[in-house]
């Protein structure tokens, strides 16, 4: 275990060290940061020069890039430009936010696509069998901004039963994880129907079939439990996408995450909340991704890695 542990914290240092490497590489080949943080009418090139000097702009490449690396240690991206906060301070107070969307939203997604997944299995080959999977087919293809815009104009805008925007409050969440939580219901139900539907023939089911166990018993208790890496797998895939997949839910609904940041930091040419934006993203799915690797080796001991 000990082993194992180290090659996944080697793993997220590796992903660290690629989202520094590309956060200071991208911000050197965009363009002169000067002229894209502050409008070029509003300053003249003398302003503009004492900007870059003063912020060591116009030092060279290798002691701009230790610079950095030294400033990223501390957490120091920088000051907003907008908010004129540090950048890392803005990020991290939008974060929580982000992961209690994400969350809500797959514990949401997860019980959803295992009820229908259950019920696909079990009533196999039956009608209800078969609408299942066509229900799961056309969530799976529903775009999860054409539904945010279409429950706001149905839900809030005609029947005004939830509000079309807001933070803090349970009902707020209703509308964004209804919009986040369709494709993954439909993709879900339909990956964990097949893992179910391949275990539920095999040899150990046939044998607690023979002891008198009934055939839902069998379906939860055996086929499920052996399927739970497969539900552990989609959840890990889907948080992890969820934490940088909610700018446009978030821009819709007015949801104060980081993707909502980002799209603030872009439009008011904010780099430093930007560039930290892309770093704490990054890292947090490598933690998420981490976790569920080590959450692998609980459930199943085989899993090692010399």
């Amino acid at each position: 275990m000990g082993s194992y542990l180290l090659q996944r914290l080697a793993g997220v240092l590796a992903v660290i060290v690629g989202l520094v490497l590309f956060t200071f590489f991208a911000t050197e080949l965009i363009g002169d940061p000067v002229s894209l943080m502050v409008d070029p009418e509003l300053a003249t090139e003398a302003d503009l020069e004492a900007i870059r000097e003063a912020n060591g702009l116009n030092d060279p490449l290798a002691v701009r890039f230790g610079r950095y690396l030294s400033e990223v240690a501390r957490g120091d991206f920088g000051t907003s430009l907008w908010q004129n906060k540090p950048a890392t301070e803005v990020v991290l107070a939008r974060i929580p936010a982000t992961l209690l969307l994400a969350g809500v939203t797959v514990v949401f997604s997860l019980l959803v696509s295992v009820g229908l997944a259950l019920l696909a299995t079990w009533k196999r080959g039956t009608w209800l069998a078969r609408g299942i999977f066509v229900i799961s087919s056309v969530l799976a293809c529903i775009p999860s901004f054409w539904l945010a815009l279409a429950l706001i104009m149905v839900f809030a805008v005609k029947l005004t039963i939830f509000p079309t925007s807001g933070y803090g409050q349970p009902i707020n969440l209703v509308l964004p994880v209804l919009a986040l939580s369709a494709q993954p219901i439909g993709y879900f139900t339909q990956v964990l129907h097949t893992g179910l539907q391949r275990e539920i023939n095999e040899q150990y089911t046939r044998t607690a079939r023979a002891k008198g166990l009934t055939e839902g018993s069998v379906l939860i208790h055996h086929v499920f439990r052996n399927s739970s890496i497969l539900a552990t797998t989609m959840v890990g895939a889907m948080l992890a996408s969820l934490v940088n997949g909610t700018v446009l839910a978030e821009s819709v609904f007015a949801w104060p995450g980081i993707g909502d940041l980002g799209l603030q930091a872009v439009h008011n040419r904010d780099l430093p909340v930007l560039t930290a934006v892309i770093f704490y993203a990054g890292a947090t799915v490598a933690i998420i991704n981490m976790a569920i690797d080590l959450l692998y080796v609980r459930l199943d001991p085989r899993i090692r890695f010399k």
